[in-house]
């Protein structure tokens, strides 16, 4: 008999350990080799691919009632916004007021943020004009009362009690968690949301992007991957061709007093 055939079941099962190891060690040097010795094009294209790992227990074939199998599902960057944009889809609003010849203008986009109340940069706000609320479905709401602070205005809705229509209130992020080269989704359009891709540039007291500046209304909000705003479009310099952001967490800060303020 050979040797191997003088191995026992036990012994066969760590040797076939032993061997797989060694072979995943020398896969994982081999692979980071020639990761190093890559082009630049081909490292950016598996940095851009996110992995996200799923446990899960399934029955064990003939074995134990149930094991952990390890599951990784990949999901790339395409996909990660679309995810981010369908999940606000229903929280971006549109703020119109009626111009001089009764045609409604665009005042600008805001955020559901309670069950009746919405947010916009007050630029384009005054107290003497008469606002409304358009949704994603063409509901439309008048605004009835607004409190102002910080450049920001919140405005509640005249949505009657038994009016069931709901409102679904944006996911505010932290935008402390910002990294630069972060992939960020500026969200804006007139009539219909309409996007545009960038990176975190700079950041500071406000998020600087590389967003071209064409590409914006006022207020429009601005998402990372997760679909959590992390900002809403500031106003900028003519000189500035790139978008800059107001940080979300001023208006997180405002809105518990604009909250107590507007149920008074």
């Amino acid at each position: 008999m050979s040797n191997l055939e003088d191995l026992n079941k036990h012994q066969l099962i760590l040797l076939t350990l032993l061997v797989a190891f060694v072979t995943s060690i020398a896969t994982g040097i081999i692979t980071y080799t020639l990761l190093q010795e890559a082009p630049v094009e081909v490292t950016q294209t598996i940095n851009r691919v996110v992995e996200r790992t799923i446990e899960k227990v399934v029955p064990a074939e003939g074995g134990a009632p149930g094991e952990v199998v390890r599951e990784i599902q990949v999901v790339n960057e395409e996909n990660l916004i679309l995810e981010s944009i369908e999940k606000n889809a229903k929280s971006i609003v549109r703020v119109k007021t009626a111009g001089f010849d009764g045609v409604e203008i665009l005042s600008g986009l805001g955020l559901v943020v309670s069950s009746e109340v919405v947010v916009m940069d007050e630029r384009n706000f005054s107290q003497n004009a008469t606002y409304s609320v358009h949704f994603h479905d063409g509901k439309i709401f008048d605004v009835i009362k607004s409190y102002e602070n910080s450049g920001f205005v919140f405005m509640k809705i005249g949505k009657s009690l038994n009016d069931n229509y709901n409102l679904e209130s944006a996911v505010l992020g932290n935008p402390n968690s910002l990294k630069l080269g972060q992939t960020i989704i500026a969200v804006g359009g007139k009539t219909s949301n309409s996007v545009a891709i960038g990176r975190v540039a700079q950041l500071g007291e406000e998020i600087l992007s590389d967003i071209p500046k064409s590409r914006s209304q006022v207020g429009s909000p601005l998402l990372n991957l997760n679909g959590e705003i992390m900002g809403m479009e500031a106003a900028s310099l003519e000189a500035d061709t790139t978008l800059s952001y107001t940080s979300i967490n001023t208006v997180k800060e405002l809105l518990a007093e604009a909250l107590k303020a507007l149920s008074q």
